[in-house]
């Protein structure tokens, strides 16, 4: 194996090994504020926002359009969330809708 290989490797994992580890090991002790740990709730459906809704209204050339392939698969997936508030079940639910509608159209 190739040594810059192997270095990108571990240098990958310790970059990402470090943002998990610190906050566990600096708050585990401590009691944190119940408005913080309900800020945390947050988190997840802001990333997945972050990460869907440019997908949805921008095409590839980066400008504003709607894409219907997306849209159409995300209207299930946001009524499921919405009902259910489960992240793995909407995101299953999403790949299931999108390869479905991959199938059909």
């Amino acid at each position: 194996m190739n040594f810059e290989i192997l270095y990108l490797i571990l240098g990958m994992a310790f970059v990402t090994f470090l943002p998990r580890f610190f906050p566990m090991a600096l708050f585990t002790r401590q009691v944190l504020p119940e408005k913080f740990k309900m800020g945390l709730d947050f988190f997840p459906i802001s990333i997945l926002s972050a990460i869907v809704f440019p997908i949805l209204f921008f095409n590839e050339e980066g400008t504003v359009g709607i894409q219907t392939h997306y849209l159409l698969s995300a209207i299930p997936v946001f009524l499921f969330a919405w009902r259910v508030k489960s992240l793995w079940g909407s995101v299953l639910l999403g790949m299931l809708v999108y390869w479905g509608f991959g199938f059909v159209l």
